[in-house]
């Protein structure tokens, strides 16, 4: 009986426990715990939600921005939070934030997701995802680490939450201030044609959050400058809309393009100080054509406005009915021109409008009209001179005729036979041997009275050798060994005194005998004589 009550508890425990397992939930995933992008680009960071709920629910999906930087040893943490409403749908979805920045930056971005089911807030939290902005292409790199949430039953809200944080107000006051600088951003827009496209995660809310967020608790001074400097900026946001809200250069260009059959995709206001600012933004129609629509602002009104498209760019209605405008624009056409690129620069003055076209052979055209109050005032068309015909062909024959030299003159000097020419040998006086023989005989007696013996036998044998050279022979170079030997027989032979003399030099020179005065002064003697020197 135990036995069986004991088995109904177990089963029961584990049947409790596997609900869980079966229970409804949802999970969020990332493929990548670390991505790379370059700065200046848009970076779509990605992520994934799985549900198993069959129906959509509606929670609150917050996140989280984080930069650290160390300055001067002094670190700063600056951190950004929004949430929003977020429809969950049933089964796996992906979604992506985008984020920018102009410079190398690291970011933290925080996934936090809550929902309501049976009663209870369950809070789906994914760990950090590091992004991190590069300069170098090369930097750019995959790092393949799969980063899964965790899930657990939530007892705050994510307003809660952000109450624990001690710059929560002012956070909140910045939030507000961000919302209101958007919904009239909205409102200009809309107005003129420029449509402000807001995301949530848009890479310029993620940007300017960055310079408007929350610093280290312990740095009072830096919080109270952190909010002067937004609260300026933010001044200067509004005031710069309030202006260009009635500008007649946005609307008209604004205008234009809607009635072109462009709609806006994206569009900014950049103050760049009090009553100066840029202007960009985006337009593309049903074909996938885009318009960058560029300006600045000085003095809380547009100085110039600046439409760029590829191809052939539409043109104020004014310019489109000009007989002229359209006049100019056949003749391009019938010299097979082909349209390249357009702009449409507006300035409070007047609005230039230039179309440029490209020919198959390279030669380009400028088609350009100037238009003041609503008038075209002047229409010009420049474009390259045909290339003659005549002097394509005068080139040609140019280039064949200097290829045809070069050939010739390559064939002659490379079948052209060597001229072998001799160096120009030097002319040496040709000097007595007996001379040289008698200052060889000289140094030989002074070598040997210095001391230095075996260099007296060596110079008196090489006197000798010149000697016979030239008396005997042909002035050759020959050594003591061959005249000793006989190798080299001479007419008349040479005397037998002279070969034991040169016996008696080889055996001093290679330390096979003593050197002897008397030998020496006998050897000397001999030699004069046989020189016909004494």
């Amino acid at each position: 009986m135990k036995m069986k009550v004991i088995l109904l508890l177990l089963t029961g425990c584990l049947f409790i426990s596997g609900m869980h397992v079966f229970a409804d939930d949802i999970t969020m995933s990332s493929e990548q715990s670390d991505y790379y992008y370059l700065a200046g680009t848009d970076a779509q960071v990605p992520f994934t939600i799985d549900s198993s709920f069959t129906n959509t629910l509606i929670g609150t999906l917050q996140y989280s921005l984080t930069r650290k930087q160390d300055d001067g040893g002094f670190s700063i943490s600056q951190t950004n939070t929004q949430s929003q409403s977020f429809p969950i749908a049933p089964g796996r979805s992906d979604h992506a934030l985008t984020l920018t920045s102009e410079s190398e930056t690291n970011y933290d971005l925080s996934l936090l997701l809550i929902y309501e089911d049976k009663g209870k807030d369950f809070a789906v939290v994914l760990p950090p995802i590091s992004v991190h902005f590069v300069s170098e292409q090369k930097d750019v790199k995959q790092v393949k680490e799969t980063l899964r949430s965790t899930t657990s039953e939530a007892t705050k809200t994510p307003s809660s939450l952000s109450g624990q944080d001690p710059f929560s107000q002012m956070e909140q006051e910045m939030e507000q201030m961000r919302q209101e600088q958007q919904q009239l951003m909205q409102n200009i827009l809309s107005q003129s044609g420029f449509g402000y496209s807001t995301r949530q995660s848009s890479p310029q809310n993620s940007q300017q959050a960055l310079q408007n967020n929350q610093m280290s608790s312990s740095s009072s001074a830096l919080k109270q400058q952190m909010m002067q400097e937004s609260q300026q900026t933010e001044d200067n946001k509004r005031k710069l809309a309030d202006s260009l809200e009635k500008d007649p250069i946005v609307q008209k260009q604004a205008s234009d393009l809607r009635n072109a059959g462009y709609n806006q995709t994206s569009g900014k206001i950049v103050p760049t100080g009090p009553d100066r600012g840029e202007v960009s933004v985006q337009f593309e129609n049903e074909d996938g054509e885009k318009i960058a629509v560029t300006g600045k602002a000085e003095n809380s009104k547009i100085s110039s406005l600046t439409a760029e498209k590829s191809g052939e760019i539409p043109v104020p209605p004014e310019l489109a009915s000009n007989s002229t405008w359209n006049e100019r624009k056949e003749q391009a056409r019938n010299n097979s021109m082909v349209p390249s690129s357009g702009s449409v620069t507006r300035t409070p003055n007047e609005t230039m409008v230039s179309q440029e076209y490209v020919h198959p052979d390279g030669r380009n055209a400028t088609l350009t009209a100037w238009i003041v109050n609503n008038t075209v005032q002047k229409i010009e068309l420049k474009q390259d001179e045909a290339f003659p015909l005549f002097w394509f062909i005068g080139i040609f024959l140019v280039i064949i005729l200097v290829v045809l030299c070069a050939g010739v003159a390559w064939w002659y000097y490379s079948t052209r036979p060597e001229e072998v020419q001799s160096a120009p040998q030097e002319m040496v006086p040709e000097r007595d041997y007996s001379e040289v023989v008698q200052e060889m005989i000289n140094k030989a007696e002074k070598t040997y009275a210095g001391g230095d013996k075996k260099e007296g036998y060596i110079i008196l044998g090489q006197a000798v050798r010149m000697f016979i050279s030239h008396t005997h022979g042909h002035g050759e170079a020959i050594t003591n060994d061959e005249i000793i030997s006989g190798v080299v027989r001479y007419i008349p032979p040479i005397q037998q005194s002279i070969l034991d003399l040169l016996n008696s030099c080889s055996q001093v020179e290679y330390a096979k005998g003593e050197p002897d005065d008397e030998n020496f002064g006998r050897f000397v003697q001999e030699v004069r004589q046989m020189a016909g020197l004494s």
